[in-house]
């Protein structure tokens, strides 16, 4: 059984209540925007502390940031997984070290562009790899159909490394049975809908189709 993550914006008129009552969550996943590294900037870092009180369900930070680093003393006891993007020009490796040091886990997202063989020196080092199947920006984009053979090969290096694999970008009922995937994140496909319990219920098992 996938696991699901829903992903929302660090917003200023971020509402909490906006994920109450939704059953099966795995995963809270929260982008972080500055404005520099996407078009975007949610910069809300009171997010992670309203939600860690609010409800007892692990943090995913995705930091869509230039400099991850200067983020991580305000959220990182809030946060079950930091991630950042393997594009910053930032030493990785230092990164990864600090938030070790915080005793949490550590992420690294890659976007569609990105060959996953840059990302192998560091797959001993982190316990997950967040596949962007959308360019960073706002939700409700379109999913970049190459990401189901990109996440396969992603799957044979698991063989080798221990990590999760996490997707992020344009996720529905009609893609998620593709993807070979231990997260499956998605904001429009669940807040969106009627009943949002059922499309978390129906991700959650898109792997047993």
């Amino acid at each position: 059984m996938k696991k699901v993550a829903v992903s929302i914006h660090a917003r200023e008129d971020f509402k909490a209540e906006i994920i109450f009552g939704l059953n099966e969550l795995d995963y809270i996943h929260v982008d972080v925007s500055d404005g520099k590294f996407s078009s975007i900037k949610n910069l809300n870092l009171d997010v992670f502390r309203i939600l860690n009180e609010m409800y007892r369900i692990p943090i995913i930070a995705h930091m869509m940031v230039t400099n991850p680093a200067y983020y991580i003393e305000e959220i990182i006891e809030n946060v079950e997984i930091f991630t950042f993007h393997f594009e910053i020009e930032q030493d990785k490796g230092e990164i990864i070290e600090e938030i070790r040091s915080k005793k949490k886990k550590v992420g690294i997202a890659i976007n569609p562009d990105t060959d996953i063989l840059k990302i192998i020196p560091y797959l001993n080092l982190i316990d997950l790899v967040l596949v962007m199947s959308v360019y960073p920006g706002g939700s409700g984009q379109e999913f970049i159909p190459d990401s189901i053979e990109k996440v396969r090969d992603l799957k044979k290096l698991k063989e080798k490394y221990n990590f999760l694999i996490d997707i992020d970008g344009g996720i529905n009922i009609h893609n998620a049975e593709k993807l070979e995937v231990d997260i499956l994140s998605s904001t429009s496909a669940i807040l969106n809908a009627s009943d949002p319990s059922e499309v978390i219920s129906i991700l959650k098992h898109s792997d047993e189709n």
